[in-house]
């Protein structure tokens, strides 16, 4: 009798349990490399792996070639208030230009999950290929063509140069003659 006094005074007294929420964040770009000026496409998911259901509140996004004081291009959905339960998942696709300015780097995208439970950051790689790469690639036609360019005006100056030694030695030599002197 006193040990079932004591147990049901230990669950009166005992403090509810609450179950952790927790916040997994999942996402891919839609190309392994990005030039400078490419256009792509972002999906991210928001998975709840806890045992309680919580409200999702904003996703910030934030890209690796923007800088604290250069904001364009990142972005903070608001007000999304979607509740998201156990083993269920939130999902969001975005699209962002890749700068042509200088600023473009590979990196990490990061995603910052508010709820009202709990505050997650997750990151999602990003490569991008820099500028100087580009451009040697880019211009390899050019190169080319330029080359053609040069081999053609070598192999003209060549004959050019073999044409006028062949007539200069070829060419009839003057032979000067004494004069007769008149008597």
């Amino acid at each position: 009798m006193i040990l079932v006094a004591l147990a049901l005074s230990a669950l009166v007294f005992a403090a509810p349990v609450n179950a952790a929420a927790s916040v997994s964040i999942y996402g891919y770009v839609d190309k392994t490399q990005y030039l400078p000026g490419d256009k792509g496409t972002l999906k991210i998911w928001v998975y709840n792996d806890g045992d309680v259901d919580f409200i999702l509140k904003n996703v910030t996004i934030e890209y690796p070639w923007h800088y604290a004081y250069v904001l364009e291009g990142n972005e903070t959905l608001k007000d999304i208030n979607a509740a998201i339960l156990p083993r269920a998942n939130w999902t969001v696709q975005r699209t962002f230009t890749v700068p042509t300015d200088g600023r473009a780097v590979g990196g990490s995208i990061t995603v910052r999950v508010v709820t009202d439970r709990i505050t997650k950051t997750g990151w999602i790689s990003i490569n991008v290929d820099s500028a100087a790469e580009n451009l040697a690639l880019q211009n390899m036609e050019q190169l080319t063509m330029l080359f053609t360019v040069m081999s053609v005006l070598l192999i003209v100056c060549t004959v050019i140069i073999a044409a006028t030694m062949y007539l200069t030695v070829r060419r009839p030599h003057v032979t000067w003659e004494a004069e007769e002197k008149p008597k």
